[in-house]
């Protein structure tokens, strides 16, 4: 499918979270980023059917789940390793009515087995689709001890994303997740393909690179190097790209598989067109064999919601 600057949706507003959702959460422990969820939940809303089961790990502060269910699951289940997320989030996420169920358990799906993720969700069979926002910053280790592990996806930014692809992989669900651009797209599209996955569409957004990213630029620096990595211009300040990956399971040999390079020369064009507003990429840097979105949103959007 080709894309073009007039078919490319543009997201300008919060459609997912409402403005209780953006409230920052009161716990020193509850990881909650507004953008980055909202693109996850767009790459997750192209999987659902009507009533379906969804298996979010690593779900935070609750509020992806809650909007995946206001989108149509029938029932969220998330899991988070830390015990203040998973209170917080069923304090104030956690649902169940005639429409729809949102739940919340802790475990650590870095350590667990499929059978046990499955044991501890409260649904009758296999999720129909998984979906993960997870640690995505490519950091070494840190000199005597590891890198901030709310943000530490390893050296390619993948670490935890290994484990989301397998538990996925293991129950034949489909599957959204959330990288960063500067994480390694070559890794994570052969990592996916290998997998049996194809990614059916990409959810594009963009973020200013955080402080503990600035702070620790030499495995950014790397990848960009290597071809990989590529960031963004946005009123003179550096931005990362978000991929939202909508991702479904290869069922036929004639279903069409990006390629790393695909995806690779996709984000390489956004990052050097002609304009580097995001909401108005031209059709030169748009050209595509995938199904593409992009969501602009801000600081100004986010006080708008407020």
């Amino acid at each position: 499918m080709s894309t073009t600057a007039e078919t490319v949706p543009r997201i300008t507003r919060f459609h997912h979270l409402t403005p209780t959702d953006l409230r920052p959460p009161q716990r020193r422990n509850v990881f909650f980023d507004p953008i980055d969820t909202e693109i996850g939940i767009w790459a997750t809303t192209d999987l659902l059917e009507p009533g379906c089961t969804v298996l979010d790990l690593g779900s935070g502060s609750g509020a992806a789940a809650l909007a995946l269910a206001r989108a149509g699951a029938g029932h969220v289940h998330g899991v988070d390793i830390a015990a203040d997320s998973v209170s917080w989030a069923s304090e104030h996420y956690a649902r169940e009515n005639d429409d729809a169920r949102v739940t919340f358990s802790l475990a650590d799906y870095s350590l667990a087995t499929t059978r046990d993720l499955l044991a501890g969700c409260p649904f009758e069979s296999a999720p129909a689709v998984v979906t993960s926002n997870p640690p995505y910053v490519p950091l070494s280790a840190a000199p005597g001890g590891t890198a901030k592990v709310s943000i530490d996806g390893g050296p390619d930014g993948l670490r935890l994303v290994r484990h989301v692809v397998s538990h996925a992989t293991a129950l034949d669900s489909e599957l959204a997740i959330t990288i960063g651009s500067y994480t390694s797209p070559r890794a994570m599209t052969a990592l996916l393909r290998d997998s049996g996955y194809r990614i059916t569409k990409l959810t594009l957004g963009a973020l200013p690179l955080g402080e503990h990213t600035v702070a620790n630029q030499r495995r950014v620096l790397e990848l960009a190097a290597s071809g990989e990595g590529p960031l963004i211009e946005v009123a003179g300040v550096t931005h990362y790209l978000v991929l939202g990956l909508s991702c479904r399971q290869i069922r036929d040999p004639a279903d069409h598989v990006p390629t790393p390079e695909d995806v690779l020369a996709l984000l390489h064009r956004v990052c050097t067109s002609t304009t580097t507003r995001l909401e108005a990429l031209d059709g030169s840097a748009t050209a595509a064999t995938l199904p593409l979105r992009v969501v602009v949103l801000n600081d100004d959007t986010l006080r708008r919601h407020h």
